[in-house]
């Protein structure tokens, strides 16, 4: 049996590169079905093998609607060909639809399409495969949960002090927004929360590349004070000496389904503040998340003040059995599973 892994590694995510050298450890042959390429190479899979495509939507998605219906269209085509010649497809649902998103029903309908056209789905909680089977009437049988892995020992530091580099004392407070910066991630809800509970002592780190018009807005901003703007994609070589500069990370999204950057926190033993899901009772344990209402006006905000009080008082977490339970030794048996039946 070969698996088709689309993508099988990323210079953005070290999911797909754990995913795949942990199931080349179980024993499995791992093929690169290159980004972007999904229908040049699917030729090249024979009967019994496996493609594995992650997100999906750059096989189909178009700012113009009938571009959009035609990509679909061959998208799904090829979905009905790997069937009949005896491949097995299988799709990660990572997010039940992706964060930008420009023709909300074709993009509905597709995807309710593609589960139709794929032999199995993964998730990685029990609560996105009740949304999923909601949202796209996927029959249960078809939905196989493998959770995701942890990243400890995948960032290595560089030893830069980070607070010394941005002026910020060995005693402050610091709480740390990291990734990519857009409209969906609440950072202007953060900056203004941060706003009203911040003190002398303590800091906020938004590091990340800004789109357009959350540039536009962070540039706009007059209360600056102890707010620290690092606007650039982070390279992975800077990412643990960051986060080991932090006493906690911040991760206001509009949407969740399941959070790699909180599963990077959860690597790092970082108290992570974010809205209230599923999603954390499935990953975390006991005081490892500061939980919030988002729909109450100052949620944010006592949250903040709960993680900034937090320091040096709260009971240490589990954070090791948490961690156990995302072995990529144990996900890769249980993804092999799922390919040779489930």
């Amino acid at each position: 049996m070969k698996v088709w892994m689309w993508p099988k590694s990323s210079e953005l995510n070290f999911y797909s590169d754990l995913l795949s050298d942990s199931l080349g450890g179980a024993g499995m042959k791992i093929e690169d079905l290159k980004h972007g390429k999904l229908m040049l190479k699917v030729g090249r899979a024979r009967r019994g093998d496996i493609v594995h495509v992650h997100w999906i939507h750059h096989a189909y998605q178009h700012r113009n609607a009938l571009v959009f219906m035609a990509r679909t269209a061959i998208l799904l085509l090829t979905l009905l060909y790997l069937k009949l010649i005896g491949v097995q497809t299988v799709w990660t649902i990572h997010n039940l639809y992706p964060h930008q998103v420009k023709h909300p029903r074709l993009e509905r309908l597709a995807r309710a399409q593609i589960c139709r056209y794929c032999a199995k789905l993964v998730v990685a909680s029990e609560s996105i495969k009740r949304k999923a089977m909601k949202e796209f009437g996927v029959p249960e049988r078809k939905l196989f949960v493998v959770k995701h892995g942890h990243y400890v020992g995948v960032y290595k530091s560089k030893g830069k002090d980070v607070r010394k580099a941005y002026g910020i004392g060995e005693d402050a407070d610091v709480i740390l927004f990291l990734g990519a910066i857009k409209a969906y991630k609440g950072v202007e809800d953060l900056v203004e929360a941060f706003n009203a509970v911040k003190t002398k002592d303590a800091y906020l780190i938004v590091a990340g590349k800004a789109d357009d018009k959350m540039a536009a807005y962070l540039r706009r901003m007059t209360d600056t004070e102890n707010i620290v703007l690092d606007l650039r994609f982070i390279p992975n070589e800077e990412v643990a000496d960051l986060i080991r500069a932090a006493d906690v990370m911040a991760m206001p999204y509009k949407e969740i389904t399941t959070s790699g950057s909180a599963i990077l926190g959860l690597s790092f033993r970082k108290l992570i503040v974010m809205p209230d899901n599923e999603f954390i009772d499935e990953y975390f344990k006991d005081g490892m998340v500061v939980r919030y209402d988002p729909a109450e006006s100052n949620g944010l905000t006592n949250a903040m003040k709960t993680a900034l009080n937090a320091k040096g008082r709260r009971k240490k977490p589990k954070y090791e059995e948490a961690l156990e339970e995302l072995e990529w030794s144990a996900i890769a048996e249980r993804m092999k599973n799922v390919y040779q039946g489930g």
